[in-house]
């Protein structure tokens, strides 16, 4: 009892403290590891049923739109890039064009790897100072 209560107060925890940029990160990261099973089920697979991964993707895509800052011109341009992927995966689940799940994961791992350049670059400027 007491470790299920401690494992509730762990993820809590871990879920409000995880810095924004890594959570970011850490969707994308999902989101591509679920297009490669995704792409994986449909070249197995002659009708294959994806509507739940696309929909996953999909919720996780609105999710990352909610912590755009739609003020900035940097903002702007991410939104679009997100528009831009949902608007492939709406292709995808209605009219089965799965040919187009490939573009999709490049689009996600360029996104992935722009997050995890600026969260290295992020952390490269606190760390580092003029004083000796």
């Amino acid at each position: 009892m007491y470790v299920k209560r401690a494992i509730e107060v762990y993820q809590t925890t871990a879920s409000t403290t995880t810095p924004t940029i890594d959570s970011i990160i850490q969707l994308l990261s999902e989101m591509s590891n679920l297009l490669v099973e995704t792409q994986a089920t449909t070249e197995r697979v002659a009708n294959p049923d994806v509507s739940e991964p696309l929909k996953k993707l999909q919720y996780v895509l609105f999710e990352l739109m909610g912590v755009v800052d739609h003020r900035s011109e940097e903002g702007k341009r991410l939104v679009l890039q997100y528009v831009v992927i949902n608007q492939s995966l709406l292709t995808v689940q209605l009219h089965k064009r799965y040919e187009l799940l490939p573009e999709i994961r490049e689009q996600v791992e360029q996104l992935l790897e722009a997050w995890s350049s600026a969260r290295q670059n992020q952390r490269r400027q606190r760390f580092t100072t003029d004083v000796l």
